[in-house]
């Protein structure tokens, strides 16, 4: 595969447009919620699951960078790829891009294994880890994608 997986299509709704005639900011995580949603789901951590083992992601971080504005009615679609994991951390980045393949806005995030039954941070399900594992391979090595591993600062001279 080599590539990220496409994990949404949408379509800007009304309800998510600004005072300024585009996706207002807080929209953006909300389309990037529910890739994470998707992958979650690819990875075999459904809804379902999640009720019956306890087993979710919880975020602890997320950075997004908006470099293109999007107006309502127009199509979106992320991709997700996998940075690195370890038994109970996840790091991933999404890539939100318009019609034309061109890269709207993306998001790095970092997630927990944690268990709602027993209240606490655990390591990953044996089968979550497993799926996580042969997405890894899957991806292969595509290297850091541009953006990734950056905070924010100003540029001194």
């Amino acid at each position: 595969m080599n590539t990220p997986l496409k994990t949404l299509d949408t379509k800007v709704i009304e309800d998510w447009i600004d005072y300024n005639g585009h996706l207002n900011e807080a929209y953006y995580l909300v389309i990037f919620s529910k890739a994470t949603d998707a992958i979650q789901d690819h990875l075999g951590m459904t809804v379902d699951t999640i009720h019956g083992t306890g087993y979710t992601l919880f975020t602890v971080e997320t950075h997004i960078r908006y470099l293109q504005e999007i107006g309502l009615g127009k199509k979106v679609s992320i991709t997700t790829q996998i940075l690195e994991h370890d038994n109970k951390r996840l790091r991933l980045f999404h890539s939100m891009y318009n019609e034309a393949n061109e890269l709207l806005a993306t998001a790095e995030k970092m997630f927990l294994s944690y268990n709602l039954k027993e209240e606490k941070v655990v390591n990953f399900s044996a089968d979550f880890a497993a799926n996580l594992a042969h997405l890894v391979t899957q991806q292969g090595d595509m290297g850091m994608p541009e953006g990734a591993g950056k905070g924010i600062a100003l540029k001194r001279k």
